[in-house]
């Protein structure tokens, strides 16, 4: 990180400059610009020279339309009082998954590290390290169960909970998202549900409040259940789905197993925040597909492939739910093996 003694009204250009020049000399692919405010856009076009590609994040809409019309790359992030490590980090997984970067790239960044609305610092990240495996191949893969925008949603809120907690103890969550239907029919109330009674828009995973609002309720005991269009159908729900024949890997509790069980069975992918570390697996067709290990502090995330323990090949078994889609069908993922059985009704506790 390297601080710049420039003002706010001569900060910009040559700040931007100095980037880009890095990033030439460094070889970099691009340079990542987090301005907290407008800029003159088409100055900025200007100092994109020398084949060094300029992203710009912004979570203003009335920017990304001007970043836009100067000709440059705009990369859209939800409005966010996160801090900026944060925020850094949600806009190249944003860059990656829409094939703007590169994984294992090397990224010149031009942000607001010491004074408020001024681009005063710069420092070079290389993906490999920051981001780890995140590829756009992973995202799209899970994309073909679940709209990107919805489980990107229900996943941040997952790593969230997992990160923070809540009121200084570690909260485990789960939430089974998508093919809503066959998820209810498969689970029964707890008790109170907190999200009954409110308007489908007033219950959108996608709403920053609705997230905040998932975070406090995890601390209560049962599943979420969202569906396709990230509007949240129920909370607190107990999971009551056969468990025979799965196998998952050890020390996984009983939150995993229902989330195995109810992806066994339906559609659902199902994210499942671990109370022990914070860990956030991902679940599709009783497997784990994607493990996200968290990072504290504000540091970046990393999504990792999923860990299996070897295992015979399990024989086929009828399957209660409709047959793939070339639009629904199912992720690539690694096979499964034989386990014990296991029946008791699964209420999402870890």
């Amino acid at each position: 990180m390297t601080p710049l003694n420039t003002s706010k009204a001569t900060a910009p250009l040559p700040i931007l400059s100095i980037a880009c020049g890095s990033a030439q000399r460094l070889g970099a692919s691009a340079v990542l610009v987090m301005p907290e405010g407008p800029m003159e856009w088409d100055l900025v076009r200007s100092v994109a020279t020398g084949g060094v590609d300029f992203l710009i994040a912004s979570s203003s809409d009335r920017q990304v339309e001007a970043i836009r019309k100067a000709g440059l790359v705009a990369i859209e992030l939800e409005p966010s009082e996160a801090a900026i490590a944060e925020r850094v980090t949600l806009a190249l997984i944003e860059a990656v998954a829409n094939d703007q970067l590169k994984a294992g790239a090397r990224v010149v960044v031009v942000y607001s590290g010491f004074e408020a609305e001024a681009l005063d610092s710069i420092s070079v990240i290389r993906l490999g390290e920051h981001l780890e495996r995140l590829t756009a191949r992973d995202l799209r893969a899970l994309e073909t169960s679940v709209p990107f925008d919805t489980l990107k949603a229900v996943v941040d809120a997952g790593v969230e909970i997992g990160r923070e907690g809540r009121e200084g103890k570690a909260v485990g969550s789960l939430i089974v998202v998508g093919d809503a239907r066959n998820v209810l029919a498969r689970t029964r109330p707890l008790g109170f549900d907190p999200f009954k009674g409110y308007k489908r828009k007033e219950r959108n995973v996608r709403d920053l409040r609705v997230r905040e609002a998932i975070k406090e309720i995890a601390q209560m005991d049962g599943a979420f259940v969202v569906a396709r269009d990230g509007t949240v159908e129920a909370a607190c729900r107990l999971i009551d789905a056969p468990v025979a024949g799965l196998t998952l890997p050890k020390g996984l509790g009983t939150r995993h197993w229902a989330a195995a069980a109810i992806t066994s069975v339906t559609q659902a992918v199902a994210v499942v925040v671990s109370q022990s570390n914070g860990t956030v697996r991902i679940f599709q067709d009783g497997d784990v597909i994607l493990r996200i290990a968290p990072m504290r502090h504000a540091r970046a995330m990393k999504w990792q492939d999923a860990e299996s323990e070897p295992g015979e090949p399990r024989a086929p078994r009828e399957r209660e739910k409709p047959p793939r889609t070339p639009e629904n069908g199912p992720l690539r993922r690694p096979g499964r093996a034989d386990g014990p059985e296991r029946d008791a009704p699964q209420d999402g506790s870890e």
